[in-house]
C-alpha cells in the first residue's frame, strides 16, 4: 500500500460462524476462530480475544480450561489476522483499524449476548485491551486478562509517532521455547490503531464496574508490570491481580500457561456462582 492511499475496511471472522473456503484456505489451520458449546441451555460464555499479529490460537488454552469449567466459549480472528502466507499477512495487517478493530469485538458481543443470558471476556495483550474496553462500556459480565496492552513499550509509541504513517514491517524475536501461530513482523500502520486502542482503553479504566482478574509477570518484556496497579487504582469494580514471573508476555502459551488458563476459568467459574448462588 502506498503511503497516503485509503484502505479497504478489514473484515473480522466470528466464532461464531464458519469462514467462508476461499479465506480459509489462506489461513493458519491451528488458527481459525472456534466456538465450543456444551448444549443449547447453556447461559455463560466467554469470548476469548487474541493478541497482536496473532489468532485464537494464543486464547485456545484459556478458552479448553473455560469450557472444562462448564461455560461454553468462541474466539473470533480479528481484522487483519491470521493469514499464512507471508504476502497475504503484509496485505491485510496493513488494514486493521482502530474502528474496525473495536467494532468487531463488539460484534462477537452483540451475537454472544443473543445466545446468552451471561457474557464474559478474556483477552491476551491487545485483546486484554479491547476486553477492557468492552468492560468500561459495560458490554460484558465479567473480566479477565493476561498482560492487557494498555501501555505500550516506549519504542512501539515513538515509532507509530516516527512511522504510522509509512508502511514498515518489524520482524519480531521469536521466543522458540513455545509454538505460537502468529505473524513473525510487526507492521508501523496497524500499530497506529494498537496504539490507540491501547490509549482508549487506559483513559476510560474508571468506567469499569464488573469484577475484573488481571494476570501479568513482573519479567513481562513488552507490557509494563505497572499495568495491574492502574488498573486496581482506577477501576470501580473488584479487581484481582495474580503475578506468573516464570511467564513472559505471551502467557496462555509460555511455561506457566495451564495454570494461568486454570487460574481464569476459576475467576470466571466464582462468578457463575455469584449469578447462580
Amino acid at each position: 500500500m502506498k503511503n497516503g492511499q485509503s484502505r479497504e475496511q478489514e473484515p473480522y471472522f466470528s466464532g461464531f460462524s464458519a469462514v467462508p473456503g476461499s479465506v480459509k484456505e489462506k489461513l493458519y489451520p491451528d488458527g481459525l476462530p472456534f466456538y465450543h458449546a456444551h448444549d443449547p441451555m447453556a447461559t455463560t460464555i466467554c469470548v476469548c480475544l487474541h493478541g497482536f499479529t496473532a489468532t485464537p490460537y494464543e486464547a485456545s488454552p484459556v478458552a479448553e480450561a473455560c469450557f472444562s469449567a462448564g461455560f461454553d466459549t468462541v474466539a473470533p480472528l480479528l481484522p487483519g489476522h491470521g493469514y499464512a502466507n507471508l504476502d497475504d499477512q503484509h496485505e491485510h495487517i496493513v488494514r486493521m483499524t482502530f474502528d474496525g478493530t473495536v467494532e468487531a469485538t463488539r460484534a462477537e458481543i452483540s451475537i454472544a449476548r443473543e445466545k446468552y443470558e451471561h457474557v464474559f471476556i478474556y483477552g491476551q495483550s491487545l485483546g486484554g485491551a479491547l476486553a477492557l474496553m468492552m468492560a468500561e462500556e459495560g458490554l460484558v459480565d465479567a473480566c479477565a486478562t493476561t498482560a492487557p496492552a494498555i501501555k505500550l513499550p516506549l519504542g512501539a509509541g515513538l515509532a507509530t509517532v516516527l512511522f504510522g504513517r509509512v508502511d514498515i514491517n518489524m520482524n519480531k524475536k521469536v521466543r522458540k521455547s513455545f509454538y505460537n501461530a502468529s505473524y513473525p513482523f510487526n507492521n508501523s500502520i496497524a500499530g497506529v490503531a494498537v496504539q490507540r486502542i491501547a490509549l482508549e482503553a487506559r483513559k476510560n479504566l474508571e468506567r469499569i464496574t464488573c469484577p475484573v482478574l488481571v494476570c501479568h509477570s513482573h519479567k513481562d518484556s513488552t507490557i509494563n508490570p505497572v499495568v495491574p496497579l492502574w488498573i486496581q487504582q482506577r477501576s470501580h469494580g473488584s479487581v484481582e491481580v495474580t503475578w506468573f514471573d516464570e511467564s513472559n508476555h505471551t502467557m496462555p502459551l509460555d511455561v506457566q500457561g495451564t495454570e494461568i488458563s486454570d487460574t481464569i476459568a476459576r475467576f470466571f467459574k466464582r462468578q457463575i456462582d455469584i449469578l447462580y448462588p
